[in-house]
């Protein structure tokens, strides 16, 4: 059934540029508070598995050479939207993929899939970030520790409003054993923790948290690269927002 598509436009029609880096959910399951032990090698066989059960995709089409963890995959044609990135190191699941991209608050792509990904791995941190460019940055980001507290952060940071906060950053901090003494004096002050929502690093919240608790750089390892199609909902979404005019 390869050859079916959900797209209503050409593979090779020029779509808003981005990265990999731009869109992403991270699992550490079970979390390690400190750790810095080195992570294992990648693990082909888990990441595809890992992806057929995403919940934006209605199939794992191709897969394609292994590639280096530390690369990112560029988006400037819309045949680039259909490929996603997962890498799969021991504790940590990591996984890219541009239909968690979203450009108004009343989207939660990352929400709706760390949600349904703790439902899975109900053991497991799920950190997932999303900052694309449509114009306007707009940014969603989501901590859920494996008890189900979530802090939910969803708005343009170039905008007092509107935004959409649930949760508590320093009861999330305070759950993982990481205290505020803890941070660095850079730490607070690009974090703005307690500012307004505008004016705080949502993203660098979550990647502290996944670098306190057993994520280690990417550097020396590999992710599986699929060729996908995603769910007919999904592909009219992202059809919509990334082939709009700027």
């Amino acid at each position: 059934m390869t050859e079916i598509s959900f797209w209503n436009c050409p593979p090779d029609r020029p779509v808003r540029g981005s990265d990999s880096d731009e869109y992403q959910i991270t699992l550490i399951d079970p979390p390690s508070r400190g750790s810095i032990t080195p992570l294992p090698p990648h693990d082909p066989a888990r990441a595809r598995e890992f992806a057929e059960a995403f919940s934006t995709l209605d199939a794992v089409l191709e897969e394609l050479p292994l590639r280096p963890a530390s690369e990112t995959l560029t988006v400037d044609v819309r045949a680039d939207l259909d490929l996603i990135a997962v890498g799969c190191w021991g504790p940590v699941t990591w996984i890219s993929d541009p239909a968690l991209a979203a450009y108004d608050a009343g989207m939660t792509p990352v929400l709706d899939e760390v949600t349904a990904l703790h439902a899975r791995h109900p053991r497991a941190l799920i950190v997932g970030s999303a900052a694309p460019d449509f114009g306007e940055t707009h940014t969603e980001d989501v901590i859920c520790l494996p008890e189900g507290q979530t802090l939910f952060a969803s708005g343009f940071p170039a905008y007092e409003s509107p935004w959409h906060v649930e949760g508590d950053p320093e009861a999330i901090l305070g759950a993982l054993g990481i205290e505020p003494a803890d941070l660095t004096e850079d730490d607070r002050a690009y974090l703005g923790l307690g500012g307004e929502p505008h004016l705080t690093n949502w993203g660098m919240l979550g990647g502290l948290v996944l670098e306190r608790c057993g994520r280690t750089l990417r550097s020396g390892l590999q992710m599986s690269v699929f060729r996908v199609r995603h769910t007919e909902d999904c592909t009219a979404a992202m059809e919509e927002m990334w082939t709009m005019a700027p």
